[in-house]
């Protein structure tokens, strides 16, 4: 047992080493640099030219995003108003809905814009798909299609004309990819530190990791400071665990219910069935028995549960729980009674039971067990997605991995930013707490995390090795983040290049 102390206290104290040495000094270059050193300098320009008897589209759309993505384009490029147009970066490419890819950065007629890019084959698709009705497509900074057939549909929105600067290699990726096939690890493409993390050794890299993992931490603790200090420590916390509810397509609507109905407000009512009323009610998640489908069993709460929330007197909040698809065990309804359930569990006094529960932890092991400790969650919601549909088998309402995204991302870095303050950084408490964050096992993948393993690693299934906790997943994305996007992709100015030779 001293012996895996003795580990982990050499595993730690190599990351916070790393961390003060070498991440801190370059993410704070990183961030010093001006924006016109994000733009590469100028050189020697490739001829381009139209493709000729191409002038209708024999592509689908799914292939033109692979000849932006590829840049398979001529470096030379013109918008259809005659703009010069340089892509530094062609952005991520966006598997969900919206813009075709995101983060894209461009210099168009001198300026350097940052923004999404929309793919299609004719300019009309913009009509006719309906973006001009959506506001998510209100970031496209271009329009890159095959065919211009219409008239843009913003007038500050520039179009590119992609058949007419096609660069020589697109005949042969024509015949080399079957576009079904592409593969994902090409949709973000590897970055000049892949090669050098291919050459270095594990442990090597995940010092690297850890280190960035820890700042992660921090980072992520100071702002629930902040928070804290705005909105006291408890509200703070209870906003902080509402938003890692709505993971990942009901953030917004989580933290927003959480701010509409602060704890002040819920305190005030005189039991847990008005709380329940005036957060199910405020969400909108409470059914009309008179159009809604409401299940036997639940017909005489549900009519509870209208009669405090009439008497309540709030209004209902417009908030959107219909964007994106939950899993029916992750519906609205069954995380809003796991929030509903902590609050409970906690006597509605987070900051005081996370407290408690550093103190009352002798070891980092038995800490990081505590803050994976299932809810203890009302039987009634188990076996159902909402107050109209059973589902079987019954389950935890949240399950190891969303506890663990909880612990990870809210719990532990306020404890660790809290004991820093009060404790010291370097006390046996916040130890503990950095320790338990080192030993928390890796998370589900999402797709910040996805992107940052195909950007550094080569083959990307070498992650299945190398990342072993959450704190290298937290690090790699941090990173990704606060480097590869926060300078648009353009490696030749980024100042974490070659961090992997730096000692630990």
């Amino acid at each position: 047992m001293n012996g895996d102390r003795k580990d982990d206290d050499d595993v730690v104290g190599a990351a916070r080493r790393w961390l003060r040495a070498e991440y801190l000094p370059r993410l704070r270059a990183c961030r010093a640099l001006p924006a016109g050193e994000l733009i590469p300098g100028g050189g020697l320009i490739a001829e381009g030219g139209a493709v000729d008897g191409l002038s209708g589209c024999q592509f689908n759309e799914r292939f033109l995003q692979i000849i932006w993505n590829e840049r398979h384009l001529a470096p030379a490029l013109t918008t259809v108003r005659g703009q010069a147009l340089q892509v530094i970066s062609p952005g991520v490419w966006n598997v969900s809905g919206g813009p075709d890819f995101r983060g894209a950065s461009l210099v168009l007629a001198g300026r350097l814009l940052h923004g999404d890019v929309e793919i299609h084959r004719r300019s009309s698709d913009w009509q006719r798909h309906g973006h001009q009705q959506d506001p998510a497509y209100n970031g496209v900074i271009l329009h890159a299609v095959w065919q211009d057939d219409a008239p843009p549909p913003r007038p500050e929105l520039e179009t590119l004309v992609l058949s007419e600067f096609l660069s020589a290699a697109w005949e042969k990726l024509l015949w080399q990819m079957e576009d079904a096939c592409y593969p994902y690890a090409r949709q973000v493409r590897a970055g000049a530190c892949a090669l050098r993390w291919a050459l270095t050794d594990d442990e090597q890299l995940r010092t690297i990791l850890s280190a960035a993992g820890l700042a992660r931490l921090e980072n992520k603790g100071l702002q629930l400071l902040r928070s804290a200090a705005e909105l006291g420590s408890d509200q703070a916390l209870y906003v902080g665990f509402f938003d890692c509810l709505g993971y990942k397509n009901h953030r917004e609507a989580f933290r927003a219910l959480a701010e509409a109905a602060p704890l002040e407000r819920l305190l005030a009512l005189p039991s847990d069935e008005d709380r329940e009323a005036l957060l199910f009610g405020m969400a909108g998640l409470l059914p009309d028995p008179t159009q809604d489908e409401v299940l036997p069993e639940w017909r005489d709460a549900v009519a509870d549960l209208w009669q405090r929330w009439w008497r309540c007197g709030h209004s209902r909040l417009e908030l959107d729980w219909h964007s994106g698809s939950a899993r029916p065990y992750n519906s609205p309804q069954r995380r809003l009674a796991a929030g509903l359930s902590w609050l409970r569990q906690v006597d509605y006094r987070p900051a005081q039971w996370l407290q408690q529960l550093a103190i009352s932890s002798s070891s980092a092991r038995i800490l990081r067990k505590a803050m994976q400790e299932p809810l203890t969650a009302s039987e009634s919601w188990r076996g159902y997605r909402d107050f109209g549909h059973a589902i079987k088998p019954a389950a935890d309402l949240l399950g190891p991995p969303r506890l663990l995204d909880i612990a990870a991302n809210v719990f532990l870095p306020y404890l660790n930013a809290q004991l820093a303050l009060t404790a010291g950084a370097d006390s046996a408490a916040a130890q503990r707490v950095r320790d338990a964050y080192m030993l928390l096992p890796p998370s589900q993948e999402n797709r910040l995390l996805k992107e940052a393993i195909q950007r550094f690693l080569t083959p990307p299934s070498r992650s299945r090795e190398l990342i072993r906790t959450v704190c290298h997943q937290q690090g790699l994305m941090d990173i990704y983040k606060n480097f590869c996007l926060a300078l648009d992709n353009n490696c030749d100015c980024c100042p974490f290049r070659g961090a992997e030779g730096a000692s630990p």
